[in-house]
């Protein structure tokens, strides 16, 4: 229940938002937006949310598609778009791990052989995924906020597929390369995507949870699955067990790039699946996250404010740290797990607890930060675990099988950190379609530095113990914590100021007619006076 004008509550010191709405300011007589100020709206560059208001109001039936909504209402279209959105945007992103990550499996059964892979020939088609996703990251970002969202997450997924199946022809390295590089390219919106995707449809409490679903780590138990079942087909000379692992997932990455297509609109305002009614509560509801929907007009000023806001950086060393775990393992754990000699099947079937032990961690560090509030002192905590991980499977001798493997599961926790503290990046403390689009983009880029970095300090001189990569994580765990710390550090600074600056404009537009609410005015987290930056 609420209205487009219902102010989240929230704590002005943390800018936490709580679970429910408190005043409504209209009635159903009273439209959000008045029709005199469409032209004007539309000028301005406004929210996608505000247009639509907009055109809405004009509507003859405005006053009874618009009016206040029903606890059932909303029940109803939030169970819509769990049941068409994020099953969507979930296998999307899941196809996208699964194309990196069966590179190590194909190892196990006989790609390195194959294509004849020497020295650090492995670790580089694992890492140049990563040069391939950075070149492309601005573009695609720049893609999601100018066209429909969906029509983008389906023609990369789609050529994830055809990436995939251009694998199995691969013969040497070079040639695996190559293709690894250009499966970058179409990968580069999934992080940025997503985040603009949870953003338009859900509101800040139904978010964290969702997030850690759609950022899952289930790849790995897809991979294990698929690379058992491949197990009991005889190779040919037509086609080896690592292609035709590539084969499967190539079509399942084509097939479901179709259904994006026809099912995964560009967000609220444009969803066929959506009533005019159900569209307009679908988007009303989304007033209290202080962030807007979308804007598909690029404002070179919000570009600016995102370079000069040392957050920004902050967000990009910090995902470099949380990550190169997740370069180096994602590539290298089959051939760590054989070093503690374990026969092919059951190599296979020990990838799949790694995904599940990531999911759940995430799950369990972000319901304890959603319920405490305290979500930087959660992604530190979780941060900790992961360095002790680290440790262990430094320290204890591989001839310890049980104490190796609890060390390698400890450290597969490294998604808990990384979901924990990518909400704030996502959702929580960045206000600005344009800026987001530049932050989630500048965030991406520390995502692939740290992959790059990972399958780097995996030594091939250093098989089966691999120190130096070890000592890698663990420094960077340390400089991860120093960086949260300053980061929360300015978040405090800044609400301070925040508290004074929406004084000031209560002050300014005290008995000024107000068109419409400054979550609909696409304003930056600075910009914005009733914003507060959580931590």
């Amino acid at each position: 229940m609420g209205n487009p004008t219902d102010e989240i509550e929230v704590d002005r010191e943390k800018g936490d938002m709580l679970d429910h709405t408190v005043v409504a300011h209209h009635t159903p007589d009273e439209p959000v937006i008045n029709t005199k100020h469409l032209d004007e709206i539309k000028d301005r560059n406004y929210d996608v949310g505000a247009e639509f208001f907009a055109e809405m109001a004009r509507r003859p039936d405005a006053h009874e598609l618009m009016a206040p909504w029903t606890e059932e209402e909303e029940k109803a279209i939030l169970r819509k778009l769990d049941y068409i959105v994020l099953p969507l945007v979930t296998v999307s992103l899941l196809l996208g791990g699964v194309d990196k990550v069966i590179l190590g499996t194909s190892a196990t059964f006989g790609l390195r052989t194959d294509l004849h892979l020497v020295g650090q020939q492995y670790s580089w088609s694992s890492s140049i995924i990563f040069y391939g996703a950075m070149l492309t990251v601005f573009p695609q970002s720049w893609l999601l906020q100018k066209f429909p969202t969906g029509k983008i997450f389906a023609i990369n997924v789609f050529f994830f597929g055809i990436l995939t199946f251009a694998t199995i022809g691969c013969k040497n390295a070079g040639q695996l390369q190559a293709v690894r590089f250009i499966l970058g390219m179409f990968e580069g919106m999934n992080t940025s995507g997503a985040g603009l995707v949870i953003g338009m449809w859900w509101r800040k409490p139904e978010q964290s949870f969702r997030t850690v679903l759609v950022f899952n780590t289930f790849s790995s138990v897809v991979n294990g699955l698929l690379s058992y079942a491949v197990q009991f087909y005889t190779p040919t000379k037509l086609l080896s067990r690592w292609q035709l692992l590539y084969l499967i997932v190539g079509c399942i990455s084509v097939i479901f790039g179709v259904l994006d297509w026809i099912f995964f609109p560009a967000n609220a305002t444009k969803a066929w699946w959506l009533t005019d009614r159900q569209k307009y509560i679908a988007v009303a509801r989304l007033a209290g996250n202080q962030t807007g929907m979308v804007n598909t007009h690029t404002k070179m000023h919000q570009v600016k404010e995102a370079l000069l806001d040392i957050r920004t950086w902050l967000y990009f060393l910090i995902s470099i740290t949380l990550n190169i775990p997740n370069g180096g393992l994602s590539g290298f754990y089959s051939i760590v797990v054989a070093g503690l000699h374990f026969n092919v099947k059951q190599l296979t079937l020990m990838n799949m607890p790694t995904g599940v032990i990531g999911w759940v961690a995430a799950m369990i560090w972000v319901a304890i930060a959603k319920y405490t509030r305290q979500p930087l002192l959660c992604a530190m905590g979780s941060v900790l675990t992961c360095l002790v991980g680290t440790i262990v499977l430094k320290v204890v001798p591989h001839s310890n099988i049980g104490g190796s493997l609890a060390g390698l599961y400890i450290v597969y926790m490294y998604w808990a950190p990384y979901m924990v503290f990518s909400q704030l990046i996502m959702y929580a403390n960045v206000g600005g379609t344009t800026k987001k689009v530049a932050v989630f983009g500048i965030s991406y880029l520390g995502y692939a530095v740290g992959n790059l970095v990972g399958p780097q300090s995996f030594r091939a001189n250093e098989d089966p113990t691999y120190p130096t990569a070890y000592t890698v994580m663990m420094v960077g765990y340390c400089a991860c914590l120093g960086l949260m710390t300053l980061y929360g550090i300015l978040c405090w600074r800044d609400n301070k100021k925040k508290v004074i600056q929406e004084q000031e404009w209560r002050t300014a537009t005290e008995g000024q007619e107000q068109d419409i609410g400054e979550e609909w005015k696409d304003l930056t987290d600075r910009e914005n006076p009733k914003f507060r930056y959580t931590y």
